[in-house]
């Protein structure tokens, strides 16, 4: 039985992670490790606790431990273990060690393209979205939305991001910074899309690995912040009303 996809790849040819996340295996696969036959070996370790494995490299471009992001280069094509020719064996496992269909990661199918598209998205409410009091509904006006869209996009994709937390993260972040990644509060060091202090920034680059001049990393650090605080980005909310910060 064979569990995941082989993907057709010239030798040497880049081989992108599908979901950011930590790498937790980089190396070739001998016999006993779980990984042998395959070759060079790169797992990567995404929030939700899926295994995403990339076997029969050439070359292995990332180190155990470091955090990876949506699309980011972890090595090359080729055809080292047991293989007939140069290609990608994309393994994909959840927190439980079952195997899942790997062409769910790789298809692109939910891709948040638009403010209709964060209501659209799996697992969201779209009927309180644009509430009146709501300031998403000014999104469209916004020269920076656009971007926010793919910052937010790639965050989702990459499992940094709960996907039903798209549409009220996406209007904490207008009530705190209109969606800019730069901007900056002038009589404090709040900056970035969560407006995070100096101080929040160092314990959220520490404790979660991410460098918050990266705009996707601080919608990331930003929802773990949510997450620690709150529990949800709902809760946040509406702690936001009462005190008009969170």
């Amino acid at each position: 039985m064979h569990y995941g996809i082989d993907i057709a790849m010239p030798k040497g040819a880049p081989v992108g992670a599908t979901m950011g996340g930590k790498v937790v295996y980089a190396g070739f696969g001998q016999k006993g490790s779980g990984y042998g036959g395959y070759g060079n070996v790169v797992v990567v370790k995404d929030s939700a606790g899926r295994l995403h494995q990339y076997s029969h490299l050439d070359s292995i471009g990332v180190k155990v431990g470091q955090t990876v992001g949506n699309g980011a280069v972890i090595g090359k094509a080729g055809s080292t273990g047991r293989s007939t020719g140069p290609h990608l064996d994309y393994i994909v496992k959840n927190s439980k060690g079952n195997y899942l269909n790997p062409t769910s990661f790789i298809t692109g199918k939910n891709t948040l393209k638009t403010s209709q598209g964060i209501q659209r998205a799996e697992g969201t409410k779209a009927p309180t979205a644009y509430a009146n009091n709501w300031k998403t509904k000014e999104a469209p006006k916004s020269s920076s939305f656009k971007s926010y869209l793919g910052h937010l996009n790639t965050a989702v994709s990459s499992g940094l991001v709960p996907r039903q937390w798209a549409i009220p993260l996406t209007e904490l972040v207008g009530r705190e910074s209109s969606w800019n990644p730069s901007a900056k509060n002038p009589k404090s060091t709040a900056r970035g899309y969560g407006q995070f202090l100096n101080q929040t920034v160092s314990q959220y680059a520490k404790k979660t690995g991410l460098n918050y001049n990266n705009p996707v990393h601080q919608l990331a650090m930003m929802a773990q912040y949510v997450k620690d605080r709150y529990g949800s980005p709902e809760k946040a909310l509406q702690f936001w009303d009462k005190n008009k910060w969170y």
